[in-house]
């Protein structure tokens, strides 16, 4: 399972393969469960369903910021 190194990354070990995860995307996730619980939108029945989605739209969330930024940290697309 999921444990800690000595760097600020957090290293999820797979059947055969590692995936680091940033802590920002362990942040957004955790601040998106905790929106859906306030939500009432978690219960005893789609628990795994909802950690699940609040993972994906964690990583989708990281995924789309990535795309928007280029080289130089500037934003691709005129937001406002």
């Amino acid at each position: 399972m999921a444990h800690r190194d000595m760097s600020d990354m957090t290293r999820i070990s797979f059947h055969r393969n590692d995936l680091v995860v940033e802590p920002t995307i362990f942040e957004a996730a955790t601040k998106i469960l905790c929106a859906l619980i306030t939500a009432d939108k978690l219960n005893a029945n789609n628990e795994q369903a909802v950690l699940k989605k609040s993972i994906s739209l964690a990583l989708e969330l990281a995924v789309q910021t990535d795309k928007m930024l280029d080289e130089e940290g500037e934003t691709k697309v005129n937001i406002f």
